[in-house]
């Protein structure tokens, strides 16, 4: 039985017809590849504007190119958070106007904090400003997704307890994966900041960990609401679904390491910042740039 099965609750036998499904997987993978190539074509040209001299053509190349990838990851992202978008939708269908203060909370953070940069370095350029908003407009279908997450799971879900597992499972996974999308999209904010620190005005090296400070906040206020939710909606169907009061005594041990499992498979074993530690790439490289940034100073 496929996630898909479980959740589309609007076909009678609870499956996708094969054409439909064929349909949508080559529709899904053109409209990623689109939306990849059309962000690094973007953010590409964007750093490919910067002015330069025959002396840092090299130093120009690489920030093109780095701003080619943040742009690939941004269009990615984008790509991703809609097709995930549709699947949470399937479950219980949930309307974009009840995810839009969440989007808007994001933008109008991300702006906030991007107008502080003056206050540990120079202004944002214009080029900073529209890669900068390609990187929010990559990431705001995520943003949307989460959110529907948390909408989705604060009921109870559809379906039998083995399709309620099998639904459970795969937000987790769904979740865990727009996780990493983040962090790999802010990963490369940073590295864009870090290489845009070659060209006009001399910036500090400040304003990359500023940037990853940002980014990690922004992620965080997208992602903590979704997990939460979910691990105390998992939390709650374990509880309702497996309990030991009813075991016989000789089979408490055997029942005690399926529960433990379950709980595993369900990330009933770790925190939220744990997963976000695990989950967010960016928190070592952030760490390691604030040490280096900082360390020299004393």
């Amino acid at each position: 039985m496929t996630v898909e099965s479980v959740t589309i609750e609007q076909i009678p036998d609870g499956r996708v017809p094969e054409d439909l499904e064929e349909f949508e997987t080559r529709a899904i993978g053109d409209f990623r590849l689109v939306a990849l190539l059309v962000g690094a074509v973007l953010a590409g040209a964007i750093a490919a504007s910067s002015p330069h001299d025959d002396d840092s053509v090299q130093k120009w190349v690489l920030y093109v190119l780095v701003g080619a990838l943040m742009g690939a990851a941004a269009g990615e992202g984008f790509g991703f958070g809609i097709s995930r978008w549709r699947e949470v939708s399937r479950i219980r269908p949930i309307s974009l106007w009840r995810v839009l203060p969440m989007l808007i909370l994001v933008v109008a953070i991300a702006i906030g904090l991007m107008w502080l940069t003056p206050v540990v370095s120079s202004a944002i350029t214009p080029r900073g400003w529209a890669l900068s908003i390609i990187a929010i407009i990559g990431a705001l279908p995520l943003a949307a997704t989460l959110t529907a997450v948390q909408l989705l799971t604060r009921r109870k879900l559809p379906g039998s307890v083995g399709q309620q597992l099998e639904t459970l499972l795969w937000l987790r996974r769904t979740v865990s994966r727009m996780l990493s999308e983040l962090g790999v999209l802010v990963l490369l904010v940073m590295a864009v900041n870090r290489a845009a620190l070659e060209f006009g005005e001399k910036q500090d090296p400040i304003v990359v960990i500023f940037a990853g400070a940002i980014g990690s906040f922004i992620v965080g206020i997208m992602y903590v609401p979704a997990a939460t939710t979910l691990r105390r909606r998992a939390n709650t169907y374990v509880q309702r679904n497996f309990k030991l009061d009813a075991v016989p005594q000789g089979e408490l041990i055997g029942a005690a390491e399926d529960l433990g499992k379950l709980e595993k498979l369900l990330g009933l074993d770790q925190t939220t910042f744990g997963d976000l530690r695990s989950g967010l790439v960016i928190l070592t490289p952030f760490v390691v740039s604030a040490l280096s940034a900082l360390l020299p100073k004393f």
